[in-house]
């Protein structure tokens, strides 16, 4: 499964750094903060168990292409389990494609995004860890705001989702709302 992933961003990278002659595809890093609101999970139909809003951090490396952006992604979220010791971490590996929505006469730039990749989902529970790789995809969508001509800020939604991984026995469903702040860099 991770050599498909892999192969698939290897190619997807290909196909949009080749620039148009008129415009070069600029390379650049990114880092982002926030929030991460995991959705309530069932096991079967007899066990629900909630979450505590947690925190993320995503650092990627992208390519700009005028109004698409294609950028490989590195997360990590952590969120509680509620009213119990135990806790969730999810590291993620996805790749991304950004369309940037030019507003004419707008310092604000709004873009959307969707990505695919894997997804290391752990569970820590007193001093126990049982984990999963499984498939993710997020897609989401944000405004940019340029503080100097290579650094921008933005902020984000995102809907991540982890396709049910195997815990301790027990395939759990991992949605997650995210509220992000970041900058990029360009290089």
């Amino acid at each position: 499964m991770k050599k498909r992933v892999s192969a698939l961003f290897c190619a997807l990278m290909a196909f949009f750094c080749f620039a148009r002659p008129a415009m070069a595809a600029l390379p650049y890093l990114s880092a982002s903060a926030g929030l991460g609101m995991l959705g309530d999970s069932g096991v079967g139909s007899v066990v629900s168990r909630s979450y505590d809003t947690g925190t993320l951090l995503i650092g990627a490396f992208g390519i700009d292409n005028g109004p698409v952006r294609l950028e490989a992604e590195a997360g990590y979220r952590k969120n509680g389990v509620t009213n119990s010791p135990a806790s969730i971490t999810m590291k993620s590996y996805m790749a991304n494609g950004y369309l940037d929505l030019g507003l004419p006469f707008s310092p604000l730039k709004p873009f959307v995004l969707a990505g695919g990749g894997v997804a290391t989902v752990d569970e820590h529970n007193s001093g126990l860890l049982s984990g999963d790789t499984v498939l993710a995809w997020q897609i989401g969508a944000g405004a940019a705001y340029s503080l100097a001509p290579a650094v921008t800020l933005d902020v984000q939604y995102r809907y991540f989702d982890a396709s049910t991984p195997q815990l301790a026995g027990y395939r759990y469903s991992m949605g997650s709302h995210n509220i992000l702040l970041g900058l990029r860099f360009g290089l």
